[in-house]
């Protein structure tokens, strides 16, 4: 399902609950349930507001493929594709959210590439099975997905 770039803001006064279920974000308004898919939502943060932005992924030619194969076990392949030649970053997160490592392609070419992440951190040790994040990002444009690691 493509959507338009949206930005939700919804008052924590009117928020009953906000969880996730498999891949979608469900959020309990008061009157109503929204589910979001995960791969839809570009950024949240909390405060006063939550903030809750949605992006067609493919409106501007940048647009995350995904890793392959997934699941793994010695080594992915992440795919992306940009619409010009550029500096692509891949920061790979763990379950916690915690930066493990970062991949870079400087002056990548325009269309499809690919980075290989080999299942080491930053201290180039190899990490555990589980569940990862890679959250490409290209100019101002930042896309998320997960991967699964299995030994």
């Amino acid at each position: 399902m493509r959507l338009p770039f949206i930005i939700i803001v919804i008052c924590l006064f009117y928020v009953s609950g906000i969880y996730a279920q498999s891949d979608t974000l469900v959020v309990k308004l008061k009157d109503k349930t929204v589910k979001i898919d995960f791969s839809q939502i570009e950024k949240i943060s909390f405060g006063k507001e939550a903030v809750i932005s949605v992006r067609d992924n493919e409106a501007n030619g940048f647009s995350i493929i995904g890793n392959s194969p997934n699941p793994f076990n010695e080594h992915t392949g992440i795919e992306f594709e940009i619409p010009s030649q550029g500096n692509v970053s891949v920061i790979i997160y763990n379950n916690t959210g915690e930066q493990i490592q970062k991949l870079e392609c400087l002056n990548c070419r325009s269309g499809k590439n690919v980075l290989t992440w080999n299942c080491y951190d930053k201290n180039n040790c190899r990490v555990e099975s589980g569940i990862y994040y890679y959250e490409v990002q290209f100019e101002q444009e930042v896309q998320t997905k997960k991967m699964l690691l299995v030994k």
